[in-house]
């Protein structure tokens, strides 16, 4: 049956981990963002500061890799359980399942909100389960009340939920993932605003705030050249306003100010309500980016222009690699 509201289900992942830390574990990582890459990093801390013996691996090399039946395998979490991601999610749980392994654990997640969807993805992936263990952990309480909806109850899954596991690094290690010795003030406000299917429909309504309205509006997901630079973009900022979770938890983390508003679905407030709101970050339901007249009026394949966008990030000092 699906196991919840029992001692074992109420266990973090990091007690997960520290009760199988005598056994060998896989990491598997999906496809993601840099975004995703600062909550692989988290669950990868966690487990470097347990003591586990692990090792992480994309799909193809995990598919070429033998276990034990002692083996835990590890999935990393994020927000690929739903219609409109690459179906990377439900392949990497489908293939961990079907190893007779010890534990597989299927860290944080967030699911869209498609019931029928999303029952019939999990049917699919648990079907071939051989693995001793199994347990899925929400990221936050929306994903966790729908999974107790379209899971079977006969798989004998077990359902937990913990905060996203980039939310398991301090200042200390952004700084060493960046190259820095401290956290810097900042040299500009930072409006990070979605460009991929999971922007909102608008960012703005006839109740928006201006924000930072010397700022600069940019996707650091896709202005990036490495997570190296990525990590740099968010710290030498003095402030962020973000439509993206994971500009507004490395913002967290580094302890700027930050402001963070709805995405496409429910994720963003739902992981604000669980893990943000009481740690500094604030809540608005749409902003306004500042306007940038000399960049909007120039042909969009100028403005998209390498080198272009290269200039606008040295304009406003924002680190270039």
């Amino acid at each position: 049956m699906l196991v919840r509201n029992q001692s074992a289900a109420s266990q973090t992942l990091q007690q997960v981990f520290h009760s199988h830390r005598d056994r060998k574990w896989i990491f598997l990582r999906g496809l993601g963002n840099w975004g995703d890459e600062l909550l692989f990093h988290g669950a990868e801390r966690m487990a470097d500061n347990l003591g586990l013996q692990w090792k992480s691996f994309e799909t193809a090399e995990f598919e070429a890799t033998k276990t034990t039946a002692d083996h835990c395998i590890y999935l990393q979490g994020g927000g690929g359980f739903n219609s409109w991601s690459s179906g990377r999610a439900f392949v990497n749980l489908k293939l961990a399942l079907q190893r007779p392994v010890h534990t597989v654990v299927q860290g944080p997640l967030s699911i869209g909100g498609d019931k029928a969807w999303l029952k019939n993805e999990f049917d699919h992936s648990i079907s071939t389960r051989n693995c001793q263990h199994f347990c899925i952990f929400a990221r936050e309480k929306f994903s966790l009340i729908t999974l107790e909806e379209v899971l079977d109850p006969t798989r004998g899954t077990i359902l937990r939920i913990d905060h996203d596991t980039a939310l398991a690094l301090g200042a200390e290690d952004l700084a060493a993932i960046a190259d820095i010795k401290q956290i810097p003030i900042g040299n500009y406000d930072l409006i990070v605003i979605r460009e991929d299917p999971e922007q909102p429909q608008s960012i703005a309504s006839s109740d928006s705030h201006m924000i930072a309205s010397k700022g600069i509006a940019i996707d650091p997901a896709y202005e990036a050249t490495s997570f190296k630079h990525w990590v740099r973009i968010h710290l030498f900022a003095r402030s962020i306003v973000t439509n993206r979770l994971h500009s507004s938890i490395i913002g967290r983390i580094a302890g700027k100010p930050v402001v963070v508003g709805p995405g496409s679905y429910h994720k963003n407030r739902s992981v604000w309500e669980y893990s943000l709101a009481s740690a500094g970050p604030d809540w608005i339901e749409s902003f306004e980016p500042p306007p940038t007249p000399i960049w909007d009026h120039l042909p969009q394949w100028i403005r998209n222009s390498y080198k272009v966008r290269r200039m606008r990030l040295a304009l406003h000092r924002i680190p270039l690699n």
